[in-house]
């Protein structure tokens, strides 16, 4: 269960972050799946928040804060393979987003699995 918190606050807070500093990798990104840059910021925010949340659930009594984390980025990761699906992007393109659904799903089973 740590491992998959870390890798979801590395992956979701990195990619957060990069959003919200406006990276240029990423505003290439947010142009061809025809987000707004208030939306994007939104995403990032959340993101990072989901992110921390993870770590937070991680602690005794915060089990609540970590699971509803988990299930927010995976809704988010549904989202986002909603938006590649939509702008034609191939598998490949949008596979990062089912690899982190597919990891947040994970932790949210074993940190209630853990409670």
């Amino acid at each position: 269960m740590v491992v998959f918190a870390v890798v979801l606050a590395a992956g979701f807070g990195g990619a957060g972050l990069a959003k919200l500093v406006g990276a240029a990798p990423l505003a290439a990104a947010r142009g061809h799946l025809g987000l707004t840059v208030s939306l994007w910021r939104i995403v990032g925010v959340l993101e990072v928040l989901g992110a921390v949340g993870v770590l937070v659930g991680l602690g005794d009594g915060f089990v609540t804060i970590g699971v509803l984390a988990g299930a927010g980025l995976t809704a988010m990761t549904i989202g986002a393979t909603y938006y590649h699906r939509h702008a034609g992007d191939r598998f490949v393109e949008w596979l990062p987003a089912v690899v982190m659904g597919s990891v947040a799903i994970f932790y949210v089973i074993t940190r209630v699995g853990t409670a």
